[in-house]
């Protein structure tokens, strides 16, 4: 959801916001295009390419924003990964449960997923960032970025204003919209997450039971407790997180 101009508001009415988004698809997770208007007290979405479609949607909220500047870029992102994966993997072979409703096991999962999560956006941004290539095909591809403009002035004063720019917002993606996230890699690294259609498939509802297990209690939509999460799953689903991940690394080693 779009912010409104918090600077310019001087009443509620003027914390109005709209623009573009896209929304997922909870059943098929297609991504469609859509413009959304936010409200004191509505939030109104409305798909592109099928305006008929109801679409349910809470009232938006934000959280402060973040100074991604101060943020120091790892210079080993899968070092990292490789450390997290390793320590998640051997507390679950020690503590957890053949239970797929574990507590345990749950948090193993989810662990899983956030060291998935931040070594897609680690890498993405060092090597956008790091690459003037990169850094063009992402500003030329990306509908966003596409759509900033810039005042000579303001570029004078701040030299480094695109980088910046282009920093804050692959910051603030939710890099476990994996969709969203596919296009990004394509554009920028050139690099295909999702090529093979079995592991897109996994990979999406492993997506969907993070939610579940985040925003849930490992309950899913309809309240019904989740028993997929036995030590199996677990270590099935973060092996086909490592093979992502190696092959994304693989795409990028410069030998």
């Amino acid at each position: 959801m779009p912010e409104p101009d918090w600077s310019a508001a001087e009443s509620m009415s003027d914390l109005n916001s709209e623009g573009e988004t896209e929304v997922e698809c909870p059943h098929c997770e297609t991504v469609f295009e859509a413009y959304v208007v936010n409200s004191a007290g509505s939030c109104e979405v409305r798909l592109n390419a099928h305006p008929e479609t109801a679409v349910s949607a809470d009232v938006a909220f934000y959280s402060p924003e973040e100074d991604w500047s101060d943020y120091a870029l790892p210079e080993n992102p899968l070092s990292i990964w490789a450390e997290s994966f390793e320590q998640a993997q051997a507390y679950l072979d020690a503590h957890g449960s053949d239970d797929g409703g574990a507590l345990i096991n749950r948090m193993v999962f989810s662990q899983h997923v956030a060291a998935l999560e931040a070594f897609l956006g680690d890498t993405l941004l060092k090597e956008v960032l790091g690459d003037e290539k990169r850094l063009g095909r992402l500003l030329a591809g990306d509908k966003e970025l596409a759509k900033e403009r810039f005042t000579l002035a303001e570029i004078q004063e701040n030299p480094g204003l695109i980088r910046d720019r282009v920093g804050a917002y692959l910051a603030d993606i939710r890099y476990h919209n994996l969709a969203k996230v596919d296009t990004l890699y394509r554009i920028a690294l050139e690099v295909e997450l999702l090529k093979e259609q079995t592991q897109r498939e996994k990979l999406f509802v492993a997506i969907q039971h993070r939610h579940d297990c985040v925003h849930r209690n490992g309950r899913d939509k309809n309240n019904e407790k989740l028993t997929v999460f036995t030590k199996a799953y677990v270590t099935e689903t973060a092996e086909l997180f490592r093979a992502l991940i190696e092959r994304v690394d693989l795409a990028l080693s410069p030998f």
